[in-house]
C-alpha cells in the first residue's frame, strides 16, 4: 500500500506511531510505538484516538470497523464533559474588584457614561473610542481596591493621551483629566511623561499600533506601564491605600481627534503581564475550547508526529488492515468541531474571546508563521469548520483579529523576513479566497476598519530602531569597519521584510478588486 494511504492529516494511519502525551509525560523524550495489533489485541486506531484526545494508553476499548461518527462523538463528549464540569466549578480569586450598581446583572466592564467630560464616543464595538472635544476624559464602570490588575490600550493614533488610574474624587474638566489631580496617575507617550499633578520624564515615545499595558499593584501600592509587553518601569510608588467602598478606576483623557481601543479583558490581552488579572473575567469555557483545538491540532499531525511516521512505514506495510484517511480523519475532526461549537453555543462574547485568542493561535499554528506555510492543513480546517452553523460568527471575529494583528505586529529583526504584519496578511489572503469568507468580510459593518487594519504597517520608534540597529555608520563616521557591515546586513533584512509585506498587500488589494 502506498505511503500516502497511511496518513491521517500527517498522523500515520495504521496507526503505529503515537507520541507520548506531552501533558502527562513531560519528562519522557522517548517515542511510543504501538503496532496495529499488539499482544492484548488492541488496534492502532484506538491508540490514535487516545493520542489525539490526550487520554491514557489503552483507555479506549476495541472499536468496530468502519469507524462510526456517533461513537467517536460519544467518546469525545464523555471525556470533555469532565473538563467542562471542572472548568465551570473553577473558583477564581477575584476579590478586590467592584462594579458599582451592577446588582445581579452581567459583569461587563466598560466606560461609565456619567463620568464622561468632553465628548468621547464609541466608533467601533466593543471599545474603540475617539475624543471629539478639545480634551475629553472618562472612567471605567469598575474600580479595584486590592490585588494586581491591568487593562490594555491599543493606540489608533499617537498624539496626546493620558492613560492610567484615578479615584472618583479626581475632577475631570475641559482642561484637566487623569493624572492632573491627587489620587490620579497617568502615562503620556507623546510627551514621554508620567503625570500625578506634576509631570516627570518617563517611559518611551509611542507609535500607532502600540499596546500599552496599564498595571496597578495594590499589594505593593505601585503603578507601572508596559509598551508591547516590555516594562517601562514602576511609574508611581506609595500610592494611597483604598478600601472596598472606593478604589482606583481605569481612566483615560484624550485630546481632540485621538483614538484608542480599550480592552478590560473582553478579549485576550495581546501582551498579558504575569501576575496581573484582567478586570473583565474571561469566559469559563476557555479551557475546554482550547483543549478541543489542541486535539484537532494533534489530529492534523502537528509537532513531531510527522517525523516519527517515517520510521514505522515498513512495519505498517505488513499489517493486516489499514485505516483509511476518511475513516478516522473525518469522524474525529467532525466530532471535535461539533463539540467545539456545542461548547460555544450562542454566547456571542465567548465566541469573540475564543476567536481572538485560542482560535487565532490554533490557525497560526496550523498554517505556520514561517515559510513554508501549510496550505493543505489550513484548507482541511476550513472545510470542516465551515460546515457548522455558527462558524460565520467565529470567522467574522477571526478576520477582525487578523486585521488587528497587522496593525500592531512589530517588525522583529531575528524573525525577518516573516515578522511584522506578514504572517497575518498571508493567512488572510488565503482564507479570503473562499467566496463565503470574502462575502462575510464585505458585508461586515466594520469592513472599512478591517481593510484599514490590513493595509497598516507598524513603524518603529527610536528605541525600537536602536534595538534593531545599535551601531550605525556613514562615510568617515566610524573607525570600526564592522559597524558598516552590520548596518548593511540589518537594513537588508528590514528591506526584505517590508518588501514581503508590500507584496502581500498588493495581492490582497488585487484579490479584493478582482472580486468586486
Amino acid at each position: 500500500m502506498a505511503e500516502d494511504s497511511l496518513r491521517i492529516g500527517g498522523v500515520s494511519s495504521g496507526l503505529a506511531v503515537i507520541l507520548n502525551d506531552e501533558d502527562s509525560k513531560e519528562n519522557s523524550s522517548k517515542t511510543h510505538l504501538v503496532s496495529y495489533c499488539d499482544d492484548f489485541g488492541h488496534q492502532s486506531v484506538e491508540r490514535t484516538l487516545e493520542y489525539v484526545l490526550g487520554l491514557p494508553n489503552k483507555s479506549v476499548g476495541l472499536l468496530p470497523s468502519p469507524i462510526d461518527n456517533n461513537l467517536v462523538r460519544c467518546i469525545i463528549q464523555k471525556e470533555f464533559s469532565k473538563l467542562h464540569a471542572n472548568s465551570s466549578a473553577l473558583v477564581r480569586n477575584r476579590d478586590g474588584i467592584c462594579i458599582p450598581g451592577n446588582g445581579c446583572g452581567p459583569h461587563i466592564i466598560g466606560l461609565d457614561e456619567f463620568s464622561i467630560r468632553g465628548d468621547i464616543r464609541p466608533i467601533k464595538p466593543p471599545l474603540l473610542v475617539e475624543s471629539l472635544a478639545m480634551f475629553s476624559s472618562a472612567r471605567a464602570n469598575a474600580f479595584v481596591w486590592k490585588g494586581k490588575w491591568m487593562y490594555e490600550v491599543i493606540l489608533e493614533t499617537s498624539g496626546i493621551q493620558q492613560l492610567g488610574w484615578a479615584t472618583v474624587s479626581c475632577p475631570f474638566t475641559d482642561h484637566k483629566g487623569v493624572g492632573d489631580a491627587d489620587d490620579s496617575y497617568a502615562f503620556d507617550g507623546r510627551r514621554v511623561r508620567k503625570w500625578n499633578k506634576d509631570a516627570e520624564l518617563y517611559g518611551q515615545s509611542w507609535v500607532v499600533g502600540d499596546a500599552i499595558g496599564c498595571c496597578i499593584d495594590l499589594d505593593c501600592n505601585e503603578i507601572s506601564f508596559y509598551r508591547n509587553g516590555v516594562s517601562l518601569g514602576a511609574a508611581f510608588h506609595g500610592i494611597r491605600k483604598m478600601g472596598p467602598v472606593s478604589g482606583y478606576y481605569p481612566a483615560i483623557s484624550l485630546s481632540q481627534g485621538e483614538r484608542c481601543e480599550l480592552n478590560f479583558g473582553a478579549r485576550p490581552f495581546r501582551f498579558p503581564i504575569e501576575g496581573y488579572l484582567p478586570l473583565q473575567e474571561p469566559p469559563s469555557l476557555i479551557p475546554v475550547a482550547t483543549q478541543l483545538l489542541c486535539c484537532l491540532s494533534r489530529l492534523l499531525g502537528m509537532h513531531s508526529v510527522e517525523q516519527a511516521k517515517h520510521s514505522s512505514v515498513q512495519k505498517l506495510r505488513r499489517l493486516k488492515r489499514f485505516v483509511s484517511h476518511e475513516e478516522l480523519l473525518y469522524p474525529t475532526s467532525h466530532g471535535l468541531c461539533e463539540e467545539f461549537f456545542s461548547v460555544l453555543g450562542v454566547d456571542v462574547w465567548s465566541i469573540e474571546y475564543i476567536a481572538w485568542g485560542p482560535f487565532l493561535s490554533f490557525m497560526m499554528e496550523v498554517f505556520g508563521q514561517q515559510v513554508p506555510h501549510d496550505y493543505s492543513s489550513l484548507d482541511r480546517v476550513l472545510d470542516v469548520f465551515l460546515e457548522f452553523e455558527g462558524s460565520h460568527l467565529l470567522f467574522e471575529h477571526f478576520i477582525n483579529a487578523l486585521a488587528c494583528g497587522c496593525k500592531i505586529a512589530p517588525l522583529v529583526l531575528k524573525e525577518c523576513p516573516c515578522s511584522g504584519s506578514y504572517p497575518y496578511l498571508v493567512l488572510a489572503c488565503h482564507i479570503l479566497r473562499r467566496q463565503e469568507l470574502m462575502v462575510l468580510w464585505w458585508k461586515s459593518p466594520d469592513f472599512e476598519f478591517l481593510f484599514e487594519g490590513f493595509l497598516s504597517r507598524k513603524n518603529p520608534n527610536k528605541h525600537d530602531l536602536e534595538s534593531m540597529m545599535p551601531s550605525v555608520s556613514w562615510p568617515g563616521s566610524c573607525e570600526d569597519a564592522s559597524y558598516e557591515s552590520t548596518m548593511v546586513l540589518t537594513t537588508k533584512a528590514l528591506s526584505e521584510a517590508v518588501s514581503k509585506v508590500h507584496i502581500k498587500l498588493k495581492s490582497l488589494i488585487f484579490f479584493y478588486c478582482h472580486n468586486l
